[in-house]
């Protein structure tokens, strides 16, 4: 039918009216970006101040994957926890120059939104977004002593905790650190906590503290120590935890009776390892809580100590939740913005085999959980048992449907790993070196996408001696990329190798999903690669696993050696995998680091910088060194790797 001139501009008013209508529908199912997270999260907490980009034990132990609804998207597009996992697994940042000593904005004034970027925002003009290049090849650019006393060193499930001070991309010199706390008590000449900065140096390059050198001629070849304090009275144990801004760490501080949750308050130029400073004075300050010791609501005091049960911080709410070795989980309020006070506790029921030393914990606000049954839910286990509890206005109250036994009650604590969960697809994973039976070592998956939660369970070899635990696997880009329910992905696992007398040699497995329900599939994809052990598969651990995905290139990081055993007979390795295609039995490592002595603590791994040394993974050796590597000879030391190599 003709229209005239008219018609036509009313038909082509309303079809732009109903395209923009339509765009405003689907922007309102668009995450938030950039400066919008900024000013919506500073509302909600006017006090936080800068925020930087911490990672720590607990970035790795909850999962936000694509694949969500947009409702699920925008819900936790102003969570700290979303974008900290977005900036780290899917690197929604930009690489930029990085920042010199004589570049340094002061701490004080880096307090507007505009310079607290989250990593979600707009392509920078120039910087194509992928694929970022790595500089290769990875080398052992620097061992650092932490400290020479027996026993010094950082828990082999446990990790360092690097602080990141811009989240835009922008790699400090001076303001970014990595903080390790040592199982050591302190004096005045032996530090339990310590910092370094320049971290970006080498002997064969350099970025610090000038522009980048290769060789260096006027920049450090190592850290340097940012600050060290006798914290306390006891050893340190656990992964230390930041504050947003950075300026607080928190610790557990344990002396086998009583567990104590300090927040330091640090001063740069504070301390060295053998001179440590102590806090109070210059600004610095120590808070010690000492929870285990308190009654209060749902608990009694107790003589409990702490081996292993690390912070976790609820940033929107400023809380953290801990446990202890007497099957106990507790709130505790005001973490970092507050005074830290003991709010209420829940005491988990006795299993049978006595053992009471529970995991960490790791909480799922209503905002990040993709399902009702994950919201506003503290999950724990005790090692034998997964625990699920809803913290209230002032007390737990139990999740329907658990605990769900993970092992058997008459094993010995072979789950020591915390819970990790994915909050996009309803699933909590753990790690035991026993089963029901304590016949083999497993990956269990929760599925809380159904009603009882069912489990599902993958052996992963014999079930070990009481001193070698399965600690954490980690998945694949695929994963993050596409989510388990379209059956892509893996999750790399450290097990044991089939017929070890006392399944003490470590193995590596790949685990899959089944496409529609994400749930894993009971028989391993990949069983028993032994090349991450060294010649003659020595007995020993794994550390936990680390995955790092750069935009081309996917990297699986291994660390073994003999762990609790204290020996060096193990295979003290660092191996690197290129994870690009799933790993077959017979897939070799594309480069390793030898020399580890004791093997190593976990990982944690920083940018993805083209600069030289701003690409890298560290961690803490677990004995004292015998001379053999670049660890200063009976010292405890931090390492940096670059990746993409090791030597």
């Amino acid at each position: 039918m003709h229209q005239s001139r008219y018609q036509r501009r009313f038909s082509l008013r309303c079809l732009i009216l109903a395209v923009g209508m339509s765009a405003v529908v689907l922007l309102l199912h668009v995450p938030m970006k950039g400066q919008e997270v900024v000013e919506r999260f500073f509302k909600k907490n006017p006090q936080t101040g800068h925020i930087g980009l911490p990672v720590d034990w607990s970035t790795r132990h909850i999962l936000f994957t694509a694949g969500g609804t947009p409702e699920d998207e925008a819900a936790t597009a102003n969570d700290p926890r979303r974008w900290i996992n977005d900036a780290v697994r899917r690197h929604i940042f930009r690489p930029a120059p990085m920042e010199t000593e004589g570049s340094e904005p002061e701490r004080a004034e880096v307090s507007e939104p505009a310079l607290m970027m989250p990593p979600s925002f707009p392509e920078r003009p120039g910087i194509p977004r992928y694929p970022w290049p790595l500089r290769a090849p990875l080398r052992r650019d620097w061992a650092v002593s932490t400290g020479s006393t027996a026993g010094g060193y950082i828990y082999f499930s446990d990790a360092p905790a690097k602080y990141n001070f811009n989240v835009n991309g922008t790699y400090s010199c001076a303001n970014d650190f990595l903080v390790y706390a040592i199982a050591v008590t302190p004096s005045s000449t032996v530090a339990n906590i310590v910092a370094f900065n320049n971290l970006y140096t080498g002997t064969a390059s350099s970025s610090c503290p000038n522009a980048p050198q290769t060789p260096p001629s006027t920049n450090y070849t190592a850290p340097k120590v940012m600050w060290a304090y006798q914290a306390g009275s006891a050893r340190l144990i656990g992964s230390p935890v930041f504050s947003l801004d950075g300026t607080k760490v928190a610790f557990i501080e344990d002396n086998g009776s009583t567990a104590m949750l300090d927040v330091l308050t640090w001063v740069s130029g504070q301390g060295t390892v053998t001179a440590p400073a102590t806090p109070g004075t210059g600004g610095s300050s120590l808070v010690r809580l000492s929870y285990t010791n308190t009654t209060t609501s749902g608990c009694t005091a107790s003589a409990s100590g702490n081996t292993q049960s690390s912070p976790y911080v609820d940033y929107d709410n400023d809380v953290a939740y801990v446990g202890d070795n007497n099957g106990r989980l507790y709130r505790i309020t005001g973490i970092f913005k507050g005074t830290p006070t003991l709010q209420y506790c829940v005491s988990m029921p006795v299993n049978t085999s006595g053992v009471r030393f529970t995991t960490s914990p790791v909480y799922i606000s209503s905002e990040q959980a993709s399902i009702a049954a994950m919201k506003n839910t503290v999950y724990i286990s005790d090692g034998t048992y997964l625990f699920a509890y809803t913290p209230g206005s002032s007390s737990f109250s139990a999740v329907a449907n658990f605990p769900i036994q993970i092992e058997s009650t008459s094993g010995t604590f072979k789950a020591v790993e915390p819970p990790t969960a994915d909050a996009s697809n309803g699933f909590i994973y753990l790690f035991s070196a026993g089963d029901m039976t304590l016949t083999n070592s497993i990956v269990s998956q929760i599925n809380l996408n159904v009603t009882p939660p069912t489990q599902a369970t993958v052996a992963i070899g014999p079930s070990s001696n009481a001193y070698m635990f399965a600690l954490a696997g980690d998945f694949d880009n695929g994963y993050f990329s596409s989510g388990p329910k379209t059956g892509a992905g893996t999750l790399y696992a450290c097990g044991t190798e089939p017929g070890s007398s006392n399944g003490d040699v470590p193995s590596l497995y790949a685990i899959s999903f089944t496409s529609g329900t994400g749930v894993i599939n009971t028989t391993p994809a990949m069983s028993n690669n032994l090349n991450i052990n060294s010649s003659g598969n020595p007995a020993g651990a794994c550390s936990p696993l680390t995955d790092f995905y750069d935009g081309t290139n996917d990297r699986l990081f291994v660390g073994t050696g003999t762990g609790l055993y204290q020996t060096t007979t193990g295979s003290n390795l660092v191996t690197e995998w290129n994870v690009n295609s799933r790993l077959t039995a017979s897939s070799t490592p594309t480069a390793s680091a030898t020399n580890e002595i004791g093997g190593t603590s976990g990982f944690v791994v920083d940018n993805l910088g083209t600069d030289p040394q701003t690409a890298n993974i560290y961690f803490g050796t677990l004995m004292q060194s015998n001379g053999s590597g670049n660890c200063p000879s009976g010292d405890y030391c931090a390492v940096k790797l670059t990746r993409s190599g090791l030597n």
